[in-house]
């Protein structure tokens, strides 16, 4: 099918978040919202029992369609992809939404509908107020298992099916629920542009897994972009063009050819190790928080992961707690599927959020500096010990290290090793088999930390600088505030200087020391990181091949004098431009590309 030439009468332009790289350039196809209206209404005398099993049938009609699905997408995208659609079956399955639902309608005499959209209201209230975008995106799991429910008790079909397209679209949406991306003609939808989500959620995934480019985010498309209107969708650099001329159109289509042979290149790399010039390795690891972006991982060739986020274990169970078999099961697979790799295990790091106020029965004032990570983990020893467990456990199956974020004071580590190592002497003399050699670390992400690196690795395996919040305490600045954001500068010589310290005592204690912050992923930042001694990098899985390539293009005598280099000027912006300007000279080819956007 030839592609259309845009008109160029009045492009609009929209910016969102890319969460599936990849340029597509078509038409539109707007989706209409999916909601289907909820009334509440009163039930007749003695008809509740009659409406608890509607919605029982309901829920059961549900979980068989949730589980053909998974189904289907486990033979077209992999096991790995199947199970984004386990967490909806599980949400479907537990029993609380069920009891709750059936309580509601018994207690207050309503429809099934108004009261399971009720009780579902506050467990999406719970996902909306969290500080955390990966941990919000999982809400969009929880309104699909209620669209799908709705859908069946009210008789609507007003469910979008996306497997009988004929021609070749960019679909725009105000929403996609997963349901609906893992219903997707792969020959026909050739982009996805939505106004929510956003790159964690179950919808990217689905994206990302199936080869689709994707931009979220973007607010209000929706409304603004009309099925038929010519569209750019660039999924790398989260951006949208609606109606672009002649002249843009044509670079555009260029700019993907070139993409593709570039992203062609770099998977080519894939089995190769990230080798500088003289041969010093450097070992590059994935950031997930899904057992299913582990087949991302080694598609982009990922020695392992160096960062395991186990909030989404947590949240999902809100406003409980999960047990020690969901961690161990977890954790198993992880480290089952991950070998010969290693895991790195973070235990909780949630805090602040109305889930963590109402646990504690406080609100934080002020969550970021407030009661979360291993503050919080001290605090409900319960809950830290139970995590502990799984994950000993887990480790007899794999290789395995446990880290602990927030460590800010020297106590807070001692406390924290002296849980585990009880925790230890319980599983052996119950038996359990577990590993009890797990090497222990600690997340450096707060200033006071990296000022005291000697005193605190004496008592740790291993160091890993969390660069996204040490920036943002050093620098004392919100890094989600729009009005500060020209403030987040990774670059800066205080940055720069705290992990050189934070190497140099790693180095002196005999400890390893890795990033596993958004620094680590560019480019750029990972020449300044190798050049002050940081041999081991975790990213984002998609952002491990441009990495590579850099890395193996560069001699580590040459990071090491551009470090000093940059050092000796005075602000960010001119050590962020000696930084592309030197690397940009140490890559031989196609510099531009190499070194993506701005670290």
């Amino acid at each position: 099918m030839k592609e259309p030439a845009g008109t160029g009468d009045g492009t609009i332009r929209l910016r969102g978040v890319g969460v599936s790289g990849g340029i597509a350039i078509g038409r539109a196809l707007v989706l209409e919202g999916p909601d289907v209206a909820i009334f509440r209404l009163d039930l007749p005398p003695g008809k509740a029992d009659g409406e608890v099993a509607r919605f029982q049938r309901a829920v059961r009609r549900a979980w068989r369609q949730l589980r053909d699905l998974r189904d289907r997408v486990r033979n077209e995208a992999g096991e790995a992809y199947g199970r984004v659609f386990e967490a909806q079956i599980l949400i479907l399955r537990d029993r609380a939404l069920h009891q709750e639902t059936a309580s509601l309608i018994r207690r207050e005499h309503v429809n099934a509908e108004w009261a399971f959209h009720t009780v579902v209201g506050r467990y999406t209230q719970v996902f909306s107020q969290l500080g955390d975008q990966a941990l919000r995106d999982r809400g969009t799991d929880i309104e699909d298992v209620e669209a799908r429910v709705q859908a069946i008790l009210t008789g609507s079909r007003k469910r979008h099916d996306l497997s009988e397209l004929t021609e070749d679209v960019i679909v725009v949406s105000a929403t996609l629920c997963p349901s609906d991306a893992a219903g997707l003609n792969r020959e026909r939808v050739i982009g996805l542009a939505i106004d929510g989500g956003g790159p964690t959620s179950h919808t990217a995934v689905i994206a990302s897994a199936l080869g689709i480019p994707a931009v979220a985010g973007l607010r209000d498309a929706s409304t603004r972009v009309r099925t038929g209107d010519f569209l750019v969708l660039d999924g790398s650099e989260g951006v949208l063009l609606n109606n672009p001329g002649e002249e843009e159109t044509a670079s555009w289509r260029d700019r993907r050819t070139r993409l593709a042979q570039r992203e062609l290149d770099l998977m080519m790399l894939r089995d190769q190790p990230a080798v500088t010039q003289e041969g010093v390795r450097v070992r590059l690891q994935a950031n997930i928080e899904l057992v299913e972006e582990l087949l991302a991982a080694r598609r982009f060739g990922a020695e392992g992961i160096g960062l395991y986020r186990s909030e989404f274990l947590y949240v999902r169970k809100a406003p409980g707690f999960p047990d020690e078999e969901e961690h161990y099961r977890t954790y198993r697979e992880l480290a089952e599927n991950a070998l010969p790799n290693e895991v790195v295990i973070r235990t909780l790091d949630l805090g602040g959020e109305r889930y963590v106020s109402t646990l504690l029965e406080r609100r934080e004032p002020n969550p970021v500096l407030g009661l979360r990570g291993i503050r919080l983990c001290l605090r409900r020893e319960d809950m830290f010990r139970t995590q502990i467990r799984g994950i000993l456990r887990a480790a007899a199956h794999g290789k395995v290290r446990m880290m602990f974020p927030m460590i800010s004071v020297l106590d807070e580590l001692r406390r924290a090793r002296a849980i585990v190592n009880e925790v230890k002497r319980d599983l052996l003399a119950q038996r359990v088999p577990c590993d009890p050699d797990v090497p222990v670390g600690i997340m450096i992400e707060v200033p006071a930390a990296a000022l005291t690196a000697d005193l605190l690795a004496r008592e740790v395996d291993f160091f890993s600088i969390g660069t996204n919040d040490l920036i943002q305490y050093a620098l004392a600045i919100d890094r989600g505030n729009e009005s500060v954001a020209y403030l987040y500068q990774p670059l800066h010589p205080a940055i720069l200087g705290l992990v050189r310290r934070v190497v140099d005592a790693a180095e002196r204690a005999g400890v390893r020391v890795s990033v596993c912050g958004e620094m680590a992923a560019s480019p750029v930042a990972a020449v300044m990181l190798a050049g002050l001694g940081v041999t081991e990098l975790s990213m984002n899985p998609a952002a491990i091949p441009p990495v590579k390539q850099v890395i193996r293009a560069i001699r580590m005598a040459d990071a090491r004098a551009l470090v000093e280099e940059t050092l000796r000027l005075d602000t960010p912006a001119a050590i962020e431009a000696l930084a592309r300007r030197r690397v940009s000279e140490l890559v031989p080819a196609e510099p531009a590309a190499a070194l993506g956007s701005r670290p």
